[in-house]
């Protein structure tokens, strides 16, 4: 039987992924896919297909499809890659707008949740978060894939658990700001 805290991390779940879907895009951008794609382009600019699809845990047709969609939305551009058979990916301004847009309404949208808790409580959640990342982080690719909607700079910054566990690294504290 399910606990409650588990039931009410499912609901905090669930809240956030509705609205996450909710926001406001360009049809390019319609589905969850689309923008997780961009978001990976725009942290691994120059990236290949096969890099990419892993952060955001495609097949190779499902990826090649989707950066079609953002290619001819004029979101993202390719150029030549690594060797003749592959391509390296990039986003155009457009994309970068659109990537920079939706991490904004995602943050906007997280501090507004984060925002209901006193600064103690605030440090609390945020070293039981890092606990529960650090050991839910499998590999490199599932790495990728938890983090494909991040704005990474304030994780890096003070020590992002999915990335410390992904290398090996012990867990970092909590960084309380």
């Amino acid at each position: 039987m399910t606990r409650r805290t588990e039931n009410l991390l499912g609901v905090l779940a669930l809240l956030v992924t509705d609205e996450l879907d909710a926001q406001p895009s360009i049809p390019a951008l319609s589905g969850i896919t689309a923008r997780a794609m961009l978001n990976a382009i725009g942290q691994y600019p120059d990236s290949s297909i096969e890099l990419l699809r892993d952060a955001v845990d495609l097949s190779h047709p499902a990826a090649v499809r989707a950066t079609a969609g953002l290619v001819d939305a004029g979101l993202v551009e390719k150029k030549a890659g690594s060797d003749k058979r592959s391509v390296a990916l990039v986003l155009t301004a457009s994309g970068r707008r659109e990537a920079k847009r939706m991490r904004s309404a995602r943050g906007r949208m997280l501090k507004r949740i984060v925002a209901r808790l006193d600064e103690n409580e605030r440090e609390v959640f945020e070293r039981l978060l890092i606990k529960i990342l650090w050991n839910e982080t499998r590999d490199a690719s599932h790495a990728m894939q938890l983090c494909r909607f991040c704005d990474d700079k304030p994780c890096l910054k003070a020590g992002c658990p999915v990335e410390c566990r992904d290398h090996g690294l012990s867990m970092p504290g909590g960084s309380a700001s």
